[in-house]
C-alpha cells in the first residue's frame, strides 16, 4: 500500500484548494476546508489538529462536523486530550513534515483496544479508522491533517494516501498565511494599545490615504463630528479652506513617500483657520514604504491632530510625534535650543560619542540629514501641535 502510494497521483479540484486558502481568515478556520476534503476522501469526517509546539502545549482540535457528543463527555474528553496528549499514537508516530499513515500501521486493532489514548479520546469521538499528514511551517505552527472514518470496515486505501500528499505542500502555504496573520493580528494590537495611550488624537492611514487605525481620542473626534470625518473609509476635514489644504498636503506626503524624493519633507503641519476648526493643529507625518511593498495598502501616514494646549511638555510632545525614546527626546530639545553635540553631552552627563549616536537615530527618525533641519520641523511641528 505505501508503496503504491508514492507513485500514484491525483488531480486536485481547485474547489477544494481555494477552500484550503481562504481557511486561515475564515471565522472558524478551515471548516469549509475540511467538509469539501471528507467529501473528496468520502469519509466520515475530517479535522485539524494544530500546535504551536510539539512538546508542552495542549493542540487545538478543528473538525469538518463536531463530534456528535454530550457537551458535559466533550468536556471531559478535551480534559482526558490535554492530560494524555504525549500519548496520542498518530502525533508520535508522525514525525516528519508531508508524513502519511493510516492509524492501523500505527498499532494494530489488538493494540488500540488497550491503549488509554484511543480509549479515552478516539474512540468516544468515533474514530474507528484514521488516516493522518503531519506537516510544520517556519514560523512554528504543526499540525496534523487527519481523515476519519466511524465504522471498522472502512478502508482507507493508496488513492486517499495520494490525495493528502497532493495537498501537502497547499498545506503548508496555507499554515504559513494562518502563521503570519496571527503574528500580525497580534503586533496590531499591540500598536492600538500604544496609541491609545496617547493624548493626541492619531490616525493611521495607508498609501491610499483609507484609514486603518485610529486611537480613542482620534474616534472620539469624529464620533463627536469635531474637525474629521470619514468618506468611504477616506479621513476628511470639515471647512473648505482646512479640508482643500489637509488634502492638499496629504497628497504631497504620500507622493513623496512613493517617488522617495523630499525625505526632509516628510513631515507636513498646519494650523486650521476655519471657524469650527480654529486653533486645531493637524500634523501629516509619512511612514517610510517597504521595498517589498509594491501594493500601497501598507501604512503610509500618520495623522496627529491637537487643540493649541494639549497639556505636554515640549520633550513629550516631539517625543510622540517622532517616536523618540526619553533620552532621544531630551537631546532633540537640546539641540534644537541650538546646543552643540559636545554641549549637549556634557548637559545630559553622557560621553560624546553616545550622544552622536542618538543624534543619528534621531535624524533618521525625523527624515532629516543636518541639524538645522532638524530644528526646522521639530519648532514648526511643536508650534502647530503645541
Amino acid at each position: 500500500m505505501t508503496a503504491r502510494a508514492k507513485t500514484e497521483t491525483v488531480a486536485l479540484d481547485p474547489e477544494l484548494l481555494a477552500t484550503l486558502y481562504r481557511g486561515p481568515i475564515e471565522l472558524e478556520p478551515w471548516r469549509a476546508f475540511l467538509r469539501a476534503l471528507a467529501e473528496t476522501a468520502g469519509c466520515d469526517n475530517a479535522a485539524i489538529s494544530l500546535q504551536l509546539s510539539r512538546k508542552g502545549l495542549a493542540s487545538v482540535t478543528l473538525w469538518a462536523e463536531p463530534p456528535a457528543v454530550d457537551p458535559e463527555v466533550a468536556r471531559t474528553i478535551h480534559s482526558r486530550q490535554a492530560a494524555l496528549g504525549d500519548l496520542d499514537p498518530m502525533s508520535n508516530a508522525l514525525k516528519r513534515t508531508g508524513e502519511i499513515l493510516l492509524l492501523e500501521e500505527v498499532a494494530p486493532r489488538e493494540g488500540l483496544e488497550r491503549d488509554e489514548f484511543y480509549l479515552e479520546v478516539m474512540k468516544p469521538y468515533g474514530i474507528a479508522q484514521a488516516l493522518g499528514m503531519y506537516v510544520a511551517e517556519p514560523g512554528g505552527i504543526e499540525c496534523n491533517l487527519g481523515l476519519i472514518a466511524h465504522s471498522e470496515s472502512f478502508r482507507f486505501t493508496a488513492r486517499h494516501k495520494a490525495l493528502m500528499a497532493a495537498l501537502r505542500p497547499h498545506v503548508q502555504i496555507a499554515l504559513e498565511l494562518f502563521s503570519r496573520i496571527q503574528r500580525d493580528e497580534s503586533e496590531i494590537g499591540v500598536l492600538t494599545s500604544t496609541l491609545d495611550r496617547l493624548t493626541i488624537a492619531t490616525f493611521i492611514l495607508d498609501g491610499r490615504g483609507r484609514v486603518l487605525r485610529m486611537n480613542r481620542a482620534a474616534e472620539s473626534r469624529v464620533r463627536r463630528g469635531e474637525t474629521f470625518h470619514l468618506v468611504d473609509r477616506r479621513l476628511a476635514v470639515h471647512g473648505r479652506t482646512d479640508s482643500r489644504r489637509f488634502d492638499r498636503i496629504l497628497k504631497e506626503t504620500l507622493s513623496d513617500r512613493i517617488d522617495g524624493t523630499g525625505r526632509s519633507n516628510l513631515v507636513r503641519a498646519f494650523r486650521c483657520a476655519d471657524p469650527d476648526n480654529e486653533g486645531l493643529g493637524i500634523l501629516i507625518r509619512a511612514i517610510e514604504r517597504g521595498r517589498s511593498a509594491p501594493i500601497d495598502a501598507s501604512p503610509g501616514a500618520i495623522i496627529y491632530a491637537t487643540d493649541p494646549a494639549p497639556g505636554e511638555t515640549f520633550e513629550q510632545i516631539i517625543a510622540t510625534l517622532f517616536d523618540l525614546s526619553p533620552s532621544e527626546a531630551r537631546l532633540a530639545g537640546l539641540l534644537t535650543q541650538g546646543f552643540t553635540l559636545t554641549e549637549a553631552a556634557d548637559q545630559l552627563g553622557l560621553t560624546e560619542s553616545t550622544v552622536r549616536s542618538y543624534s543619528k537615530r534621531i535624524f533618521a527618525k525625523v527624515g532629516v540629514s543636518r541639524q538645522t533641519e532638524l530644528v526646522r520641523i521639530i519648532l514648526r511641528s511643536v508650534a502647530i501641535l503645541g
